[in-house]
């Protein structure tokens, strides 16, 4: 703030004075488009070596480059497929019988209803990850940070960390994820089950309910399937459906594969 303000009085302490019309409302410096800003400017400093052309200039149009640059980074960091293809709630067959509770699910959690933890639960091929999918989207368009993976994509990328040039840690990345406005994971007990994956898994999902987070996952074991698979923790979390607690929405989707 007092370099910001010593900038200002810098620029306006001169013997003549910066045009009213080239002043930016939003932040108080100078449109360097304006003619009579550069003469003056240039007039004061003809070497450059109080670069106050540069000083000058309008902070607005550097905030809303990177702004935008921050809105790019968000989008390209979500982890969503990017084949052309947007999925949507919008663009999936409602019509398909068995996903009317999984399509209801979806809607109240992108519109921030209910529980913060939803779990998916079906065959393959029943519309779950095209769900998934368009609730990144949709936190996405609403200016929130998201991060979609599939259980098998999340577990290497952590596993990459122990070899990785950059010195990421296991620590950073899984903060990295919990600091995601909506957290996105697909295909859960599809990997390879180890002590390392259990663990894991349980952690992420542990530490998102307890920070309130909101997270999404899909899976197409049931809990007893996912309980002799991944174990006893990880099930009793992701299917805990006591009403008194309400921390998690689990919807069983009855569809058949379209692909059948």
């Amino acid at each position: 703030m007092q370099s910001i303000t010593g900038d200002l009085q810098k620029l306006r302490s001169g013997i003549e004075a910066l045009p009213n019309d080239s002043v930016c409302k939003a932040c108080g410096f100078f449109n360097q488009e304006h003619p009579e800003v550069q003469r003056i400017l240039n007039d004061r400093d003809p070497q450059q070596k109080q670069n106050l052309i540069h000083i000058a200039r309008c902070k607005c149009a550097g905030r809303k480059a990177q702004a935008q640059k921050d809105n790019e980074a968000r989008y390209a960091d979500s982890g969503l497929p990017t084949d052309g293809h947007q999925r949507t709630v919008a663009n999936f067959d409602k019509a398909w019988a068995g996903t009317e509770s999984m399509v209801e699910a979806v809607n109240r959690f992108i519109a921030r209803e209910g529980p913060h933890m939803l779990v998916l639960v079906g065959r393959t091929g029943t519309g779950k990850s095209h769900l998934l999918e368009a609730i990144g989207w949709e936190a996405l368009h609403a200016g929130r940070t998201v991060r979609y993976d599939l259980a098998s994509t999340f577990l290497n990328r952590l596993r990459h960390t122990y070899d990785d040039d950059s010195n990421q840690t296991v620590h950073a990345m899984l903060t990295g994820y919990q600091r995601q406005h909506t957290l996105l994971l697909d295909d859960i007990g599809v990997e390879s089950s180890t002590p390392w994956v259990r663990e894991q898994l349980i952690t992420l999902v542990e530490e998102r309910l307890h920070s309130g987070g909101w997270m999404a996952v899909g899976t197409n074991l049931t809990k007893d399937a996912l309980a002799e698979r991944m174990g006893d923790r990880l099930a009793s979390r992701l299917y805990a459906v006591n009403p008194l607690l309400e921390d998690v929405a689990v919807v069983v989707n009855t569809a058949q594969d379209y692909r059948a």
